[in-house]
């Protein structure tokens, strides 16, 4: 445990280097968040659509782009890119599993990511929206344990779409319709604001979990909901962890028959 912790503190050392990356995002996070407040506020007329408030969708917004900011997603690339070249080979030398090494390293950056960016997404969700009417401080921890477990998810998920580089020659295609179905079902719009009978089936897939699920335990807290849709982040979270171990332990097979 402790190389791991040692990996993830060099992380964050290395998040702090890079200060003008990080400006970068935190502007491109400010346009991102102000594009879709200004189109917001032209939709909206006074009235609630599929049960959502003016300020509670601007919060919504707010939220689902703080997941998708401190979710790692450049994992991708980086798997992508040591298949492709031959450098995992090197890596599989080294004293420590694979995937959690990985893991460790963007935990690091995203812990960074998640300091500066919900830091972000509380203030302009004031700016542009004033408070969330009714909202109880005693749901922030299952808040964050939602959050925390929509991050991992989709880390994982993404990890393991770049380790389909050990079976296509192109795997970006099936990145490309990941993003756009958490695009879609989920951080452009809730679900609610779908077809009824398409909600039914979304609330439980990982697309919606990612974004959907934590934003509205924001914006709409219920226990209820709480504790329905955190066992299901849960079993998806435990079930990206097992796909990434199992497309990487078939897939370093042709790194040892092959040589690197």
């Amino acid at each position: 445990m402790g190389k791991y912790l040692s990996i993830a503190g060099i992380s964050i050392k290395n998040s702090l280097v890079y200060r003008a990356s990080v400006t970068g995002r935190v502007v491109f996070y400010f346009v991102f968040i102000f594009v879709f407040f200004s189109l917001w506020s032209m939709i909206y007329s006074g009235n609630e659509i599929a049960g959502y408030s003016l300020v509670q969708m601007i919060w919504y917004v707010c939220m689902t782009e703080l997941v998708v900011f401190c979710s790692g997603s450049e994992i991708f690339g980086r798997m992508n890119h040591e298949v492709k070249s031959g450098e995992i080979a090197y890596r599989l030398l080294r004293p420590w599993n694979y995937i959690f090494m990985q893991f460790a390293d963007m935990l690091g950056s995203m812990a960074f990511s998640a300091s500066v960016f919900t830091v972000m997404a509380v203030l302009l969700g004031f700016v542009f929206a004033g408070p969330i009417q009714g909202f109880n401080p005693a749901s922030v921890p299952l808040i964050v344990i939602s959050f925390v477990l929509s991050i991992t998810m989709n880390f994982f998920i993404c990890m393991s779409l770049g380790l389909l580089a050990f079976y296509f020659e192109e795997n970006s295609p099936f990145y490309f319709i990941y993003q756009k179905l958490l695009f879609v079902f989920g951080m452009l719009l809730p679900i609610e604001f779908l077809p009824i009978w398409t909600q039914g089936i979304l609330r439980y897939l990982p697309f919606s979990l990612i974004t959907w699920g934590p934003a509205r335990m924001v914006v709409n807290f219920s226990y209820e909901y709480a504790f329905e849709i955190i066992p299901m982040q849960a079993a998806w979270c435990v079930f990206s962890v097992l796909l990434a171990m199992f497309v990487f332990s078939r897939g370093v097979r042709k790194v040892n028959v092959h040589g690197g």
